[in-house]
């Protein structure tokens, strides 16, 4: 049952990633996380399928353009984080690993709903905050992007530059980061046979939902991304009381 069940998390979470350009992390968290995995062997596994298909994003050439100036800032700061979240996931027990992981998973969902964030966010000093702790929660729970996109939005770049300066971004930490959990030895023996056998699916499920992402309006895919968003949300903050109950 949990093989099945990992498997449908796993599709899902590629097609919603295919459809709306984001929140493979946030959707596999919630349903890997905890009962299915453990968080040890959940965030590499989630890192791993993240890089993976980041990889394609980067592919696309008509949407994938960068800005290196916003990216420089971005990928040093959130390079320093990542070290510091592979050092707190290893002193982290099972039980506060998941309250953190389902908490921070409401958090980005919220931070992820504001289309239109303040202009002020859009200074140096928060993009190296941002870069930062997002480098460190990416590490430490495989979650946290929507804080950059967010600092990017409120005009750390141009529009069209901000889908690429994102998957380099995600590229580099969730690589940065999975090197540092190996590193200090916290990578579990099973995850290459989990990802051997989970991501062809997690692949297939990100094609189905570019497909289909291809066919959709404008409008339908605004309905589409804030509903499973909040959606999102409701369910990590379910699961962080549940966590928070049992601790």
């Amino acid at each position: 049952m949990d093989a099945l069940a990992i498997s449908m998390v796993t599709i899902g979470a590629g097609m919603f990633r295919g459809v709306t350009g984001f929140g493979y992390a946030m959707v596999a968290s919630l349903g890997i996380s905890g009962a299915l995995m453990l968080p040890a062997l959940s965030v590499p596994f989630i890192l791993f399928n993240d890089l993976m298909l980041t990889g394609f994003t980067l592919l696309d050439r008509k949407h994938g353009s960068v800005d290196w100036v916003a990216g420089r800032i971005l990928l040093l700061s959130g390079l320093c984080g990542a070290l510091c979240g592979g050092l707190l996931a290893a002193r982290l027990d099972e039980n506060t690993a998941r309250v953190m992981v389902a908490g921070v998973v409401v958090l980005a969902a919220c931070v992820a709903l504001i289309r239109n964030p303040p202009a002020w966010l859009a200074s140096r000093p928060f993009g190296v905050l941002f870069g930062f702790s997002v480098g460190l929660l990416l590490s430490a729970f495989a979650v946290g992007g929507p804080l950059v996109a967010a600092w990017l939005l409120a005009g750390g770049t141009q529009r069209p530059n901000i889908r690429g300066t994102l998957a380099v971004f995600f590229g580099v930490i969730d690589l940065a980061s999975l090197l540092s959990r190996l590193f200090i030895g916290t990578i579990d023996a099973r995850l290459m046979g989990l990802l051997a056998l989970y991501c062809p699916l997690t692949l297939a499920g990100f094609g189905i939902g570019y497909l289909l992402s291809r066919r959709m309006a404008p409008h339908h895919w605004h309905r589409i991304s804030s509903a499973g968003l909040v959606l999102i949300a409701v369910i990590g903050l379910v699961q962080a009381i549940h966590a928070l109950l049992i601790v």
